[in-house]
C-alpha cells in the first residue's frame, strides 16, 4: 500500500474519500506536521496503492487501516477522514476503541435511508466503469462549492488522468464495491464511541448535507460541531485554513485531557 509519513509526535493517520488519494490531504498535512507524525495513505483500489480483487467494505478498509498501523510500529492514532474516509475512522473508533486516540469526521458518509439500503446491489451492478467516467466527474463537481478553486482544479486532473489510467479497471472495481460497502454499513452504531470527536462539516456540501451532522449529533452528544462557510463536501481541499483551525484547536484539548477510565481499561486493541 501507497502512503506518505512524515513528521514526529502523536501519530495523525488522514484518511481519504472515494475517488480520492491521500494527496487531498496535503495543506492540511504539511500544517499538522508540525506537531504530529502524519500518515496519508492511498486506500487500496485507489491511487497509487494496489487494486486487488478485494471486498472493499467498510471493515476491510479499518482492518487494513490497523494492520498499517501494526506494521509501522503505531501504538494510538488520532484519525480523521472525509466521506468514505469518515465512515472507516468510525469503523476504527468501534473496532479499535484503545487505538483511536480521537476522530476528526470530515462529512462521513453513511445513514443511508432504508430505500438505498433495500438497492444497494441494484447500484452496484449499475457502477459499471463505462458509466463511472460519467458519474465521477459530476460528483466531483456537484461535490464542491467552488469549483473553480485551485485546489478542485487539481484534484479534477487527477481524476480524469485515473479514468484513463491502465489500471483503471481495477480502480473502478473498487469505487463500485466501496460504494456498495459503504452503504451496507450505513447505520454503524455511533453512540458505542466513546473517543473526543469534532464534526468538520461545508454549509454547502450537497453530497452529505449538513442535515447529516444533526444525525450525528443526537447519537453522539459529546461531540464538537464546526461548520466551515462556502465549503462543500471536500473541506480540507476548499477551507484548508478554517479546516486546521478548528483541527488544530481541537487536537489542543484532545492532547490536554487525560484518558476516561474506560478508555484505559480497553488496553491496546
Amino acid at each position: 500500500m501507497s502512503y506518505e509519513d512524515y513528521g514526529s509526535g502523536p501519530i495523525a493517520l488522514l484518511i481519504h474519500g472515494s475517488p480520492g488519494n491521500g494527496k487531498a490531504w496535503q495543506r492540511v498535512g504539511e500544517r499538522l506536521a508540525a506537531r504530529h507524525r502524519v500518515i496519508a495513505p492511498d486506500l487500496p483500489g485507489h491511487g497509487r496503492s494496489d487494486k486487488p480483487d478485494a471486498p472493499y467494505t467498510i471493515d476491510f478498509f479499518a482492518g487494513v487501516m490497523r494492520s498499517l498501523g501494526r506494521e509501522l510500529g503505531i501504538d494510538e492514532a488520532v484519525v480523521i477522514g472525509n466521506s468514505l474516509g469518515g465512515q472507516i475512522a468510525i469503523e476504527l473508533g468501534l473496532a479499535y476503541p484503545a487505538w483511536t486516540r480521537a476522530l476528526v469526521l470530515a462529512a462521513p458518509a453513511g445513514r443511508f435511508g432504508a430505500g438505498v439500503q433495500a438497492m444497494r446491489w441494484a447500484i452496484g451492478a449499475a457502477a459499471r466503469p463505462a458509466l463511472l467516467r460519467i458519474a465521477l466527474p459530476w460528483a466531483l463537481a456537484r461535490g464542491v462549492h467552488d469549483p473553480s478553486l485551485p485546489a478542485c482544479e487539481e484534484r479534477r486532473r487527477i481524476l480524469v488522468e485515473r479514468l484513463v489510467a491502465e489500471d483503471y479497471p481495477g480502480f473502478a472495481r473498487a469505487i463500485t464495491r466501496s460504494l456498495v460497502g459503504s452503504i451496507a454499513a450505513g447505520h454503524q452504531p455511533l453512540a458505542q464511541l466513546t473517543q473526543p470527536t469534532l464534526l468538520v462539516w461545508g454549509r454547502n456540501d450537497r453530497l452529505v448535507g449538513l442535515s447529516g451532522s444533526r444525525r450525528v449529533l443526537r447519537a453522539l452528544p459529546h461531540a464538537r460541531l464546526a461548520v466551515l462557510e462556502r465549503c462543500g463536501h471536500l473541506p480540507m481541499l476548499e477551507q484548508p485554513q478554517q479546516f486546521n483551525r478548528v483541527v488544530a484547536d481541537f487536537l489542543r484539548t484532545v492532547e490536554a485531557a487525560p484518558l476516561t477510565r474506560a478508555r484505559r481499561a480497553t488496553g491496546a486493541a
